[in-house]
């Protein structure tokens, strides 16, 4: 039956065709759309995928590097990020369907010890919740001490997530409140790997990705696969650092390519027979009504504002990507980016809405203020909050940066010459500057907080 199962797929994958780029009656208009992402630099490189009217259509923009060389194609790997959430959904997914699980389950089921030491929370969390982000768990746990900033879930293993389940204590009920979780889904995916007894990756690669045959979406890269790994770039377009993973792989861990990712959007579209249909129709199913700011969900994606679109983005901290998948009309896009704080979120929502037949118009940005190197370099240096909290001024390959203590380098764009703005998230930082000498302060305006800094070094 599986092999039944299987070959019906593949027959299905086979009989879509495939568009050459230039007779897709929406390239120009996609095109359009992406241009001013590469005018501005806000992207290195974007690999692109749709599905519609029954036609698959794929195009690459811009270089990996941002130089020139080398350009992205089918077979290029970017990490998914929060992509993965859905994978592990459906592994949560699959796990019902089978009959090993149900959706109202405790999560003690699996872990048992947590019963008689954390009962409160063992007892009480479902993996309905962890899928839905209404478990009560913070976003991350409070014992995660990155070594490297750059690569924050490299080294945090079972040990570490068991020591804190057995010791946390939720700041409320369970089912509640939504709180985007990715302690929560990291810790789905730990737990069904530890009743499976094999890996996160193994357990993906046995129950969906195999079955899917998307032989490319995997956790741990071949050399082959590492030599098409699209170098990841933060949003100033530098060079950042690819992120590892260990028991919390499950919230963002997932690597892939466009061909890949479009096996699985049309698999979402149009679900195979048999169990894996059953699981992918499962997770399809919504599970959680919209309720005021909060999205209805299935299980692990998103459902937008129309009840019929399903999707879902990531971001690691060099790398953007984002699927929405619509059976109503017959339409999915994939977006795979190699920046990190590219905005490619609305660059995918943008060009999902050309497919379906909105008249959308290119993004226009702001045209960056140039300000004069020797203004920079009296901004540049190192500001105190409070002792150990210490933010970092400093132009690096072109660009100023700003990194607060523990924390990446992230990009700011001037204003003027004493107002920057962070290029991925929604901050400010604002100098004094004097007639002469250096910037004796700045100001990190976000959410509402006024936080100021005072120049520490000379």
């Amino acid at each position: 039956m599986q092999k039944l199962v299987l070959l019906l797929l593949l027959v299905a994958l086979s009989s879509i065709p495939v568009i050459a780029e230039e007779n897709f009656k929406y390239e120009k208009k996609i095109d359009a759309l992406v241009k001013p992402y590469l005018k501005h630099n806000k992207i290195n490189a974007v690999s692109v995928g749709v599905i519609s009217n029954g036609q698959i259509w794929k195009k690459h923009f811009g270089t990996l590097d941002g130089k020139g060389t080398p350009v992205p194609n089918d077979k290029t790997l970017y990490e998914i990020g929060s992509i993965s959430k859905v994978f592990t959904s459906l592994l949560l997914a699959e796990a019902v369907v089978s009959g090993r699980l149900k959706l109202d389950d405790p999560i003690s089921t699996i872990m048992k010890e947590l019963s008689e030491k954390n009962p409160k929370l063992g007892n009480q969390i479902t993996f309905l919740q962890l899928s839905h982000h209404t478990s009560g768990l913070p976003r991350m746990p409070t014992n995660i001490k990155p070594a490297d900033s750059a690569n924050p879930f490299a080294g945090y293993n079972r040990k570490m997530l068991t020591d804190y389940l057995l010791s946390a204590k939720l700041k409320r009920k369970p089912g509640e409140e939504y709180e985007y979780s990715n302690l929560g889904a990291g810790l789905l995916g730990d737990l069904l790997s530890r009743q499976a007894g094999v890996s996160y990756e193994t357990l993906l690669k046995q129950k969906l990705t195999g079955p899917l045959k998307m032989t490319d979406t995997t956790l741990t890269l071949s050399p082959r696969q590492l030599a098409r790994f699209a170098a990841p770039h933060n949003a100033a377009m530098l060079a950042d650092k690819a992120w590892d993973f260990d028991s919390l792989a499950g919230c963002g861990a997932i690597r892939s390519n466009v061909d890949d990712m479009l096996l699985f959007a049309e698999a979402s579209l149009n679900p195979p027979e048999g169990k894996l249909g059953k699981t992918i129709e499962l997770a399809w199913k919504q599970h959680k009504p919209a309720s005021g700011k909060n999205r209805a969900m299935g299980l692990g994606w998103m459902i937008a504002g129309d009840g019929t679109t399903r999707w879902h983005n990531g971001q690691t901290g060099g790398y953007q990507s984002m699927i929405l998948v619509s059976r109503p009309l017959k339409s999915a896009t994939v977006l795979l980016c190699n920046t990190a704080g590219s905005n490619a979120d609305s660059l995918a929502e943008q060009i999902f809405q050309t497919i379906v037949g909105m008249n959308v118009q290119p993004r226009s940005f702001d045209k960056e203020i140039q300000v004069d190197p020797k203004i920079v370099k009296r901004l540049e240096g190192k500001y105190q909050l409070v002792p150990n909290v210490v933010m970092t001024i400093k132009v690096k390959d072109g660009r100023m940066m700003a990194q607060l203590t523990g924390q990446q380098f992230l990009a700011v764009i001037p204003q003027s010459e004493t107002e920057w703005k962070y290029q991925a998230v929604d901050a400010t930082l604002k100098f004094e500057l004097p007639k002469t000498g250096n910037s004796p302060k700045v100001t990190l305006h976000q959410s509402g907080r006024v936080m100021p800094f005072t120049r520490v070094d000379k």
